[in-house]
């Protein structure tokens, strides 16, 4: 059973640095990055909340201010999921808090000590399963849901002035309410601002948004705080929240607004690793405690508990293979759509949820997915991000992911292996299932030659179609997939080149 960590975005460094920690102690970390949008996005993070056996808090002033967290919270409590809190930042009172009559672990300094004692104390609440409750509680409402409602409706083609001025006096309310959260504020600037640079905009509602951006970038304090979310994963067309909602509550991979976003770690037997790795180095220094930087100072921090694990990208790769992918700007200028924003950012790969009929083709399928890389020869790291059309029914979504590999002969090598992979799969006919629903693809042939390889597939009531790109660059593998209703043979390649430009730079 996994641990299930609830978060608020703007702790997102902290927070790093505790479950780099786990996963150096090979622990498996999940992040919410292979989700889509809105109320299956909400689902699955209250599924998760269903499987834990510990629901650890990452407690601090910026998740006692969260709506989506204290949704989750309560929740957890309604399924009388163990919970754990970890102090991870500053709080105004330790009396006056919902998680008041419960230990709290002070992980602000992550030293040997307190390494043991959040190690122990999860190993001790796994230790003693509770069931769930028969019947279960009722599920909350999708926080911040308008703003994936929203998101929608900008993603209409036409807008009249009177809708345009509904979506406004909606916009303006929600930050009256929401405002408080950074996450919420970010996403509401953004869809103001994608409001504004509508085609069919009114010269009043124009003049009326930027009145509102002025109020939220003075309540940010900056032109920048009002697009602090857009830096993290999924939001609708807004920003990219961090934590639970937001990222991904307006389209397949962004949504509402929330500043949190989950984790969830699996492997009982791994804390006990972590206990072992933690009283070994607690012994390597003379029976002494050695304080470490903050969490916020990154991964440094994590290494005095645990030792590192195997294929693990340090974070000055991981900065690296980030810089060569394309902005929302670059990649709307092949596919023809200028509104496309960024998501889903990854740092790690990926478990493709859905299930496939045929699962040997979910490599074929989504990239980085998880079981093409696991054991592939040198592989050391990836970075990856979806780009797509705002809303929850996103007319091009493309994701796109650069892998390191330990040399050119080991990337060329893994896109040969790659090449006899998808040929297996080619000309077959997929069933995908997700949430109850299901829908039929077919693989067309493999094309290209290694290090370059394509293949196409196509929805079967030919209302969408993808292009997979297999490009390998020096030690880099680019691995890009492109859906659309209209994606066009050559625009998947031609964005995997423009990666592999960089890469060879």
């Amino acid at each position: 059973m996994p641990l299930f960590i609830s978060y608020s975005s703007q702790d997102r460094a902290t927070v790093d640095a505790l479950t780099t920690a786990l996963r150096r102690a090979q622990q498996q970390v999940w992040f919410d990055q292979e989700l889509g949008g809105g109320d299956s996005w909400w689902n699955k993070i209250l599924e998760q909340i269903r499987s834990c056996d510990v629901f650890i808090v990452a407690l601090s002033n910026n998740w006692l201010q969260s709506k989506p967290s204290q949704a989750e919270l309560r929740y957890a409590r309604a399924l009388n999921r163990p919970i754990l809190p970890v102090r991870i930042g500053d709080i105004d009172s330790m009396r006056v808090n919902p998680l008041a009559a419960l230990q709290i672990i002070d992980y602000r300094e992550p030293t040997v000590d307190a390494g043991i004692q959040l190690v122990t104390a999860v190993h001790a609440l796994q230790s003693k399963p509770v069931p769930l409750p028969d019947p279960l509680p009722e599920e909350p409402p999708v926080p911040f849901g308008y703003i994936t409602r929203l998101g929608n409706t900008l993603a209409e083609k036409e807008l009249s002035p009177q809708q345009q001025t509904q979506l406004l006096i909606e916009l303006r309310q929600g930050f009256d309410e929401d405002g408080d959260d950074p996450s919420a504020r970010g996403d509401i600037a953004q869809l103001l601002r994608m409001l504004r640079l509508r085609h069919d905009v009114t010269y009043r509602t124009r003049t009326e948004i930027d009145n509102v951006l002025a109020e939220i970038e003075s309540k940010g304090g900056s032109p920048a705080a009002a697009n602090a979310g857009e830096a993290q994963a999924p939001a609708p067309p807004a920003a990219q929240p961090a934590a639970g909602i937001s990222a991904r509550a307006a389209a397949p991979e962004p949504a509402g607004g929330s500043n949190k976003r989950l984790l969830i770690i699996g492997g009982a037997a791994a804390a006990v690793i972590a206990v072992i790795a933690i009283v070994v180095v607690f012994t390597t220094q003379g029976g002494k405690t050695k304080p470490t930087p903050k969490a916020g100072s990154g991964a440094t921090s994590a290494q005095t508990a645990v030792n590192p694990a195997p294929n693990e990208p340090n974070s000055g790769n991981a900065s690296k293979l980030d810089a060569y992918l394309l902005g929302a700007a670059e990649v709307g200028a092949v596919v023809g759509d200028p509104n496309l924003v960024v998501s889903d950012k990854a740092a790690q790969l990926r478990n493709f949820k859905p299930t496939l009929s045929n699962p040997d083709c979910k490599g074929e399928f989504e990239p980085i997915e998880e079981s093409a890389y696991t054991g592939a020869d040198g592989y050391t790291g990836v970075s990856g991000q979806a780009v797509h059309t705002p809303g929850e029914n996103q007319a091009h979504r493309i994701y796109e992911a650069v892998v390191q590999f330990s040399s050119p002969d080991k990337a060329t090598a893994f896109v040969q292996a790659s090449a006899d992979r998808w040929k297996t799969c080619a000309g077959q006919s997929i069933t995908l299932t997700y949430n109850g629903k299901t829908s039929e693809w077919k693989f067309g042939e493999v094309t290209g030659a290694v290090p370059k390889i394509f293949q196409e597939r196509t929805q079967a009531d030919g209302a969408r179609i993808c292009h997979h790109a297999l490009h390998a660059e020096s030690s880099v593998v680019v691995d890009l997939l492109l859906c659309g209703p209209d994606a066009e043979t050559g625009q998947a390649g031609k964005l995997a080149g423009q990666i592999a430009a960089k890469v060879s730079q």
